[in-house]
């Protein structure tokens, strides 16, 4: 104790923390501890991106099958509005310059069909839009395009103003990823076949009762997606 100025002061000396205590502990964590820690980490981060890219894959994978069935659908509902127009013009002075009908061939590689449907169409919307008859040429076919996955399907269509039903307008592209596109044609009896031709033959100035439509696509996995329809046409007499 020291006094200063009358008064008097008591210092404190600092003491030292004995490490060899056996209370003491040591501040931070070991080596060993850091390393077991961060592998543990490392696996809990390894599980999370693995539940999470599945989770990514199962979402990608749904939302490509969900757009593959919205395309089929659609084809088949243009084809189908297509088709439910179909009409055979009579050949009297009026329409003699005009060759109308239905023309189908098909062609068959390994499992898959590459059909090709051309036929003559009347649409009451066209006519008052364009103020004409309405009567339309249309075709669907198949074709390879460069850089394109799978058969791309083609779309032809021209005004109605020459003879040559197979030919003419202008073709654009439907949709891509096409495996095969079969058509099938059904007489007033009911009989089946592959092929019709309204142009000559024995069904010359004849059109079907009905056509079956069978449209396969793939997805961006390979997997092909069928779809199914029949469409019965009205003006076939």
């Amino acid at each position: 104790m020291k006094r200063s100025a009358g008064r008097s002061v008591r210092v404190r000396k600092k003491m030292k923390p004995d490490l060899d205590a056996p209370d003491s502990k040591p501040f931070g964590f070991t080596l060993f501890e850091v390393l077991v820690a961060l592998a543990i980490l490392g696996v809990v981060l390894s599980l999370l991106y693995l539940t999470f890219h599945q989770s990514m894959m199962v979402l990608a994978e749904t939302d490509d099958r969900a757009e593959v069935i919205r395309q089929g659908r659609m084809v088949l509902e243009r084809i189908s509005s297509d088709l439910e127009g179909a009409v055979l013009l009579p050949q009297t002075e009026v329409f003699a310059a005009y060759r109308t009908g239905l023309v189908g061939r098909s062609t068959k590689e390994g499992n898959d069909f590459l059909d090709r449907l051309d036929f003559t169409s009347v649409t009451p919307q066209a006519a008052a839009a364009e103020g004409g008859w309405g009567f339309r040429e249309i075709g669907y076919s198949l074709d390879r395009s460069p850089g394109r996955k799978g058969l791309t399907l083609f779309r032809r269509q021209e005004r109605l103003g020459d003879r040559d039903l197979l030919r003419g307008g202008r073709s654009l592209a439907v949709c891509d990823g096409v495996r095969s596109l079969g058509f099938s044609y059904f007489d007033r009896q009911g009989k089946r076949g592959k092929e019709w031709n309204s142009l000559e033959g024995e069904r010359r100035n004849q059109l079907p009762s009905r056509v079956e439509v069978h449209l396969r696509m793939e997805d961006s996995r390979g997997r092909v997606h069928d779809f199914r329809t029949q469409v019965h046409l009205p003006l076939s007499g």
